[in-house]
């Protein structure tokens, strides 16, 4: 934060820029504040704002936030955009005299983050950076007993995380580069916040003394600052998930466990023999006692909100009415922006060589493939960079057909398949006819896999029906669509042994936006197809399991710390259907199309058991063990 700007009087009118998740998170932090209310949102898809029906009474809503402060004049803006649209947001409200709090990352580079703070200092007003983490406890209380380390010699800053496939939005595909950028900026300010707590006055500057990164997945680097060495590491690989600080002064050393909530404090030299003994059970007893403190109130008390993020919010406020002067200060916006940056850069580097080695080896396979039989037709696969999708393309390809992937993104060469083509299109969208040159059948796999009734709505539902209204005019006469054994009612519910003619599970949600997205993408199909004279087989694969990359099904049981616990017998047998073998009869679809059967419920004929099942993914994680519990 910088300080600058009079006090405001009444409550604090705050609009956000933003309406995804984390503005949601704002909103509710904002709502627990007696001195601020939230007033307004901005976002250009907004549309009525049911997810703010939380945030209070009275809550207008703007497609534009330029309209948005030219009628409410708000004292503070939240912006919680996309991070390329921070620095021109921030830079808007500044302009129409607005104080900002800014998510995560600040600014992309140094020179703009100057420039805001240089904006917000002539405009008399304020800016915050989104450094939660500082605000919460484990931070808080490193902070107080870091008096108690002696001098600081040396700050370890480690955050490991999982990586995802998909963005926020669940749309938008994201790549370990984009993950690790994203999550940068959080390990760098701690680390620079804590390696300059015992400079004296003047600026110190933090010198980047090594650095090495992989686009893949990691980031390792070593800084100086002063007489403090620090190192950092941000690792999408390293297991388990792990966020912490680790200090080492002269006088002993201190953990601070952002992920358990806890602080493992070790003051003294620890040089006496006694000192040495005890000094394991102080950590051992701290460790449980800080953790089940933490446990306690996370759950028993109920956290309110984004763990820092209320906390943060309410010192900047508290600070605009006071005229304090804020806790952070401008220096340390614009060094973590400039580690971030260099780390960046690198990254970016990093991935330019890697992709050019991986473009390298994908042309070297493909100049070895004999071409595509175009004379047969080639395949459209809808979703062919999912998990079945990819299966299917692979298929095809190695029969020799001309196959052609259609995805929202392209992926990267690491990802492709030899010899496959690729086309980028959003099938929600407009879907252009030129993705059907040569095409004479279509694979229909894509479908929406996260968010509520309105994503699968677009995703599923209206890009099925575009899809086959695009085949329609592009004169393509053959459609697969892959559905579920999941859209059909159960047993239990017809009181027959499922099959082929077991009726569709329409109207109800109670399984969840997916199944009813895919019901319902079923249903039109059929219904659609039969109106355009479009051939249309239906394949319904059970629940999918790829057995060269195991993860254990839903249906089997569930990971519990150092246990894998499933229910029932181990000679009791699970209908789920092997991608492979899921590809093979698709391909087989496409090539007999006109006598194969219209409707499929493809499961394995050999169903494996679940001890099998156990079996297979011990033989992968021999970390766990297995407990079976009666049914």
């Amino acid at each position: 934060m910088m300080d600058r700007g009079a006090a405001p009087l009444g409550k604090l009118r705050v609009a956000l820029f933003g309406a995804g998740k984390m503005a949601l998170h704002h909103a509710k932090a904002i709502r627990l504040l007696e001195d601020a209310r939230l007033v307004a949102v901005a976002d250009p898809a907004i549309g009525g704002g049911e997810r703010f029906a939380e945030a209070g009474d009275g809550l207008e809503f703007f497609t534009s936030a330029e309209d948005l402060l030219d009628r409410l004049k708000p004292d503070v803006v939240h912006v919680c955009t996309p991070p390329e649209t921070h620095v021109p947001l921030a830079r808007l409200a500044l302009q129409r005299g607005a104080h900002v709090y800014v998510e995560k990352p600040f600014a992309p580079c140094a020179q703009e983050a100057r420039e805001l703070i240089s904006l917000a200092k002539e405009r008399g007003l304020r800016v915050c950076a989104g450094h939660q983490l500082l605000y919460e406890l484990p931070a808080r209380k490193a902070s107080e007993n870091l008096a108690k380390l002696g001098r600081i010699v040396q700050i370890e800053s480690y955050f490991s995380f999982k990586p995802v496939r998909y963005s926020k939005d669940g749309r938008t595909a994201i790549s370990p580069l984009d993950q690790l950028v994203d999550i940068l900026p959080h390990p760098v300010y701690l680390l620079l916040h804590f390696m300059k707590q015992n400079l004296p006055r003047e600026e110190v500057p933090v010198e980047i003394r090594a650095l090495e990164v992989k686009a893949s997945g990691s980031v390792h680097g070593i800084f100086r600052c002063g007489e403090a060495t620090g190192t950092l590491v941000v690792t999408l690989e390293g297991r388990p998930i792990e966020s912490y600080i680790k200090i080492v002064g002269t006088n002993g050393s201190l953990f601070a466990d952002f992920v358990r909530g806890a602080v493992i404090l070790l003051p003294g030299p620890g040089v006496s023999t006694i000192a040495k003994i005890l000094n394991p059970y102080r950590q051992s007893w701290q460790t449980f006692s800080e953790t089940t403190r933490a446990l306690f109130r996370r759950v028993v008390k109920k956290q309110k909100s984004y763990p820092g993020l209320l906390e943060i919010i309410g010192t900047f406020y508290e600070n605009l009415r006071s005229g304090l002067p804020d806790a952070g200060d401008a220096a340390s916006i614009v060094d973590t922006v400039a580690v971030c940056e260099r780390i960046g850069k690198e990254l970016e580097a990093a991935d330019r060589e890697e992709s050019a080695a991986r473009q390298a080896e994908l042309e070297r396979k493909e100049s070895a493939l004999p071409p595509p039989d175009r004379a047969r037709g080639g395949v459209l696969v809808t979703g062919g960079t999912g998990v079945l999708g990819k299966a299917v393309a692979s298929e095809l390809r190695r029969r020799n057909r001309l196959t052609r992937v259609v995805a929202r993104k392209i992926p990267p060469a690491a990802s492709r398949i030899p010899g496959v083509e690729y086309a980028a299109a959003d099938l929600a969208g407009d879907v252009e006819l030129m993705l059907f040159d040569g095409i004479s059948h279509v694979v229909h796999c894509a479908a929406e896999t996260a968010g509520g009734r309105e994503a699968h709505e677009r995703n599923s539902i209206g890009a099925t029906r575009n899809l086959i209204e695009a085949m329609h005019v592009a004169g393509v006469k053959n459609l697969v669509h892959i559905s579920s054994i999941a859209v059909l009612k159960t047993g239990r519910e017809t009181g027959r042994p499922i099959t082929e003619d077991t009726p569709l599970a329409l109207d109800t949600e109670e399984r969840g936006p997916y199944v009813w997205g895919k019901a319902e993408s079923e249903r039109l199909a059929r219904e659609l197809c039969g109106k355009l004279g479009i051939g249309v087989r239906v394949v319904r694969p059970g629940p999918l399991v790829d057995y060269d990359h195991f993860e254990p099904p839903g249906r089997l049981g569930r990971e519990v710390g150092p246990w894998y616990i499933y229910v029932g017998s181990g000679s009791g047998r699970l209908s789920l259907c092997g991608v492979d073998r899921a590809a093979e009869a698709i391909r087989k679809y496409v090539e007999d199309f006109d006598h194969m059967p219209p409707i499929l419920n493809l499961i394995e004929p050999d169903a494996p058991t679940r001890a099998e099942l156990v079996s297979r993914l011990l033989r992968a994680r021999p970390d766990l063990k297995a407990v079976r519990l009666p049914s």
